[in-house]
């Protein structure tokens, strides 16, 4: 009897052991694999470009283009477990290089500074032939062509409207973008010559003779003087050598 106690306390010893050691292998197993979990690379990623997107004013442009840089794979980011906010980084902007502030606000929190470059398409104006210094803008002279707007520095025109009868400031080669500064309005009244001074009401109109007190392009407020009356009246220039007043 005592000989078979001795083999069951063998036998339980020896269980009991293997169920401690089990116990022990599974408890290692579950540190092992219970490291906390990391946030997708993609889902930052995809964050700032979902942002950046729904701040662009889609309908000022043709097309847009969003081009989002990668993190560095070795950056190891807890997984956040509320929503990521996004903002601007100070000094960005919605076009050209840009960069997002991406933030996890949760009990392990992080930021991360992303940078993308967003390309803007539209129509702009551009030469189809050489111009030179003084020429007056004509239809058959421009064209509308799609351009990235947001490498563009100064300003341009998007309508060929408002560039007829503009005369240029300097010389423009063919397919060169028409910039504001490139252009002026040309000289329509100069100082001191005679003018046809039309005055405008409802139903009827006189026109009189007078000398400009100063040159003017379309549009311009001048002065001029009655050759008759020697009255001096204020008027807008409307054409060569026409000035109307009310």
């Amino acid at each position: 009897m005592n000989i078979v106690s001795a083999d069951l306390q063998k036998y339980a010893c020896t269980g009991l052991f293997l169920i401690i050691a089990s116990l022990q292998t599974g408890s290692i197993q579950a540190q092992v694999t219970s490291k906390p979990s990391l946030h997708e690379h993609k889902d930052i990623s995809d964050t700032g470009r979902q942002f950046l997107d729904a701040n662009i004013e889609k309908s000022r442009f043709s097309r847009t283009s969003i081009q989002m840089s990668q993190l560095d794979p070795r950056l190891r980011l807890s997984q956040c477990n509320v929503p990521l906010t996004t903002t601007l980084a100070p000094g960005s902007r919605f076009s050209g290089k840009t960069t997002v502030h991406i933030r996890c606000n949760s009990t392990s929190p992080w930021t991360v500074y992303l940078s993308a470059n967003i390309k803007l398409y539209g129509k702009v104006i551009q030469t189809i032939e050489p111009l030179n210094k003084g020429h007056i803008l004509k239809k058959d002279n421009l064209i509308a062509v799609e351009e990235d707007l947001s490498r563009l520095r100064y300003g341009y025109f998007t309508d060929v409207k408002n560039l007829i009868g503009k005369q240029l400031k300097r010389r423009l080669y063919q397919n060169q973008i028409v910039s504001a500064n490139f252009v002026t309005s040309p000289t329509l009244v100069k100082r001191g010559e005679l003018v046809s001074i039309v005055a405008e009401n409802t139903g009827f109109s006189v026109k009189m003779t007078g000398t400009a007190m100063s040159s003017g392009a379309r549009g311009d407020h001048i002065r001029v003087k009655n050759t008759s009356s020697k009255r001096i009246v204020e008027g807008i220039v409307k054409e060569a050598g026409v000035v109307s007043i009310n």
